[in-house]
């Protein structure tokens, strides 16, 4: 089980270590490659969570007005924002993955190798879900700091639902 905490550190991020050899090149490209894959996939999946839960909460809101058209105006201007922030998630996806490859061209030719990109975010995503996050407890009257694992799934949305009609 890997673990993540919301919790930061002030330590310095570790610096890139110099590659000795083709092999260790080739090497660190490829872990490059899983860590990107993961991280866009993570970022995409928890993106699309906050969209659709807002989503949810224009429609749970619509459903409770009165007025029958003006509930069915507003579910149609709700499925049309998710629409148009679901395609501009994907426009940052893109331009993220469009710098990516720039930099690992950069990568590729410091280190004097050609490696084959493999971003894999099917895998990423069933690697995810391996994932919980550590987060801290209620407090209970002891004062005793407690902590408590949550699963990935109930922060990452591997597929949008269908909207409300």
């Amino acid at each position: 089980m890997r673990y993540f905490s919301a919790e930061t550190t002030d330590e310095a991020a570790p610096q890139p270590v110099s590659q000795n050899t083709p092999t260790d090149a080739v090497s660190e490209l490829r872990n490059q490659d899983s860590v990107f894959s993961i991280l866009i996939e993570a970022f995409r999946q928890v993106q699309r969570r906050v969209i659709q839960t807002d989503y949810e909460a224009r429609i749970k809101a619509a459903n409770a007005l009165d007025d029958l058209k003006t509930r069915r105006r507003v579910i149609v201007l709700a499925n049309e924002e998710r629409d148009l922030r679901v395609k501009k998630l994907y426009h940052q996806l893109g331009n993220l993955c469009a710098t990516y490859d720039t930099t690992r061209r950069d990568d590729e030719r410091a280190a004097n190798v050609e490696v084959p990109v493999n971003i894999d975010t099917t895998h990423a995503a069933k690697t995810l879900m391996d994932y919980v996050f550590i987060a801290p407890a209620v407090d209970d009257k002891s004062g005793e700091k407690r902590t408590q694992t949550i699963p990935a799934s109930n922060y990452l949305l591997d597929k949008l639902p269908d909207p409300v009609d």
